[in-house]
């Protein structure tokens, strides 16, 4: 939630000032200019570089302190771009360090006997990480909602639930910004509390809805009777590190009404940032930039492969934990690590994904982890609570854990996925995996769950039966 105290109206006032008042750019030379071209020679300046497979975990805190400084760099040099009014928002190194040394470093999501602490973390360090689980925005329809939210909530081990998204409401199709936007998000958001209610969870930490992308559905539903200041509410970065004003209303509302901010920023493998090298670095420049641009409490940073759509592709496992690890040793970050594998439930390569993602990231300093967006997303139903489990178990083995510990771990799950990611195996939907009457998987997905966890415990992770 955002204090007051540490960030008056006055630096409020100038995150919008810097919207409105701004150098002028063209957006066609963003990406170009303000990219693609200060990453390239910010990466050579900085010795920005590290040979495919030399390892899975970097363990070399200098590299990590190099990729801070270029880091920190670009985000001087290139800023945020607003897309509504074509400005570019800079930050001077005194205003940013000025900023990041006064930021808390715990936070509190959900309330009553449901609500955790998030505390930052330092690199291989054994306090405890928080969990969000869900599917993430999966399409699901009407029928299912209120099931499946029903089967995630009963995870014990799934901290606070983030939601799929409504194909329609009450039967009719939903539009950004037409009044049933509003409607789809309020029947989101009604429909999780009452769930939450009804399992003994009430005070659970939910995420502001996840049945549109525009700020006029989220923030009618994050008021009075809807989602709480408690609650897991969401902004976000445009790639490459530019916003919009449907940014800023988010941002504003929540630092009004003193709301818990959770952002993600997903630059782009393959794109203007280049491989993994220039998504390390963008990596820092856009979460320090996120934090001082829109006022988060925790941040996450979820790359995806151009083409795959997917966070778990191998090299952008490498840059991702570098780029964590240059935030734990330089800031008081709270960072946050999200699966998005290409493969669906009912495989065993989505367990392997989702395992080489996370037992990457726990050590590298994360304060939570996210998931599971299975199949990337994209498909109907294509998600159960057991993939989270499982990250969930994989989360709090991995807290005790060093990077060099998991580094061949890593590497030898990546080698059992990478072949498959080309042609996504987007696995069985939910009411085929799970038992409808019990909400439980049933005994086919239990099974391959099973083996991949005697899998991992061979390979030395200490997870529990």
């Amino acid at each position: 939630m955002v204090d007051k105290s540490i960030v008056p109206m006055d630096y409020y006032l100038s995150i919008l000032d810097k919207a409105d008042n701004g150098p002028y750019i063209e957006e066609r030379d963003w990406d170009r200019n303000y990219i693609q071209k200060p990453i390239i020679e910010i990466l050579d300046k900085y010795k920005i570089t590290w040979k495919r497979d030399q390892y899975w975990v970097s363990y070399d805190d200098s590299l990590a302190d190099r990729v801070f400084e270029a880091g920190m760099e670009l985000a001087l040099r290139s800023g945020v771009y607003c897309i509504d009014t074509k400005r570019q928002m800079l930050w001077s190194r005194d205003e940013l360090e000025g900023f990041l040394a006064t930021i808390p470093t715990e936070t509190v999501c959900g309330a009553g006997e449901q609500a955790v602490k998030i505390t930052r973390r330092n690199i291989e360090d054994d306090r405890y990480v928080a969990v969000s689980g869900g599917p993430y925005g999966i399409p699901v329809a009407e029928t299912e909602f209120a099931q499946m939210t029903r089967a995630y909530v009963r995870e014990p081990l799934i901290d606070f639930f983030e939601a799929p998204s409504l194909l329609t409401t009450y039967g009719r199709k939903i539009r950004a910004k037409a009044p049933l936007d509003l409607t789809a998000c309020w029947q989101e958001v009604e429909t999780i509390l009452n769930v939450l209610e009804e399992e003994g969870r009430p005070g659970m930490g939910i995420g502001s809805p996840n049945s549109t992308a525009s700020a006029v559905g989220v923030l009618s539903s994050v008021s009075y009777g809807g989602v709480r200041r408690s609650d897991w509410n969401h902004n976000n970065f445009l790639s490459e590190l530019k916003i919009g004003y449907e940014n800023l209303l988010r941002m504003s509302h929540f630092y009004h009404t003193g709301s818990y901010n959770h952002s993600f920023y997903n630059p782009i493998f393959g794109g203007y940032a280049g491989g993994g090298p220039g998504i390390a670095i963008i990596g820092v420049a856009g979460l320090i930039l996120m934090k001082a641009c829109l006022l988060v409490d925790t941040v996450n940073l979820g790359p995806s492969h151009a083409h795959l759509s997917c966070s778990t592709y191998p090299e952008i496992i490498v840059a991702k934990a570098i780029c964590l690890q240059a935030l734990a040793r330089n800031t008081r970050l709270m960072t946050s690590c999200f699966s998005r594998p290409a493969a669906g439930p009912g495989t065993k390569e989505i367990l392997h994904e989702v395992a080489a993602m996370t037992l990457a990231c726990v050590p590298s300093g994360v304060a939570l982890v996210k998931g599971v967006q299975s199949a990337t997303g994209r498909f109907e139903s294509a998600c159960t609570p057991l993939e989270v489990r499982f990250m969930a178990e994989v989360t709090h083995a991995a807290e005790k854990m060093t990077r060099k510990q998991v580094d061949p771990i890593v590497r030898s799950l990546i080698g059992k996925y990478k072949d498959s990611q080309r042609e996504i195996k987007v696995g069985e939907p939910f009411t085929r995996l799970y038992d409808m009457n019990t909400l439980q998987p049933k005994s086919e997905w239990q099974k391959i769950y099973e083996e991949v966890k005697a899998e991992l415990k061979e390979k030395g992770i200490q997870l529990e039966n």
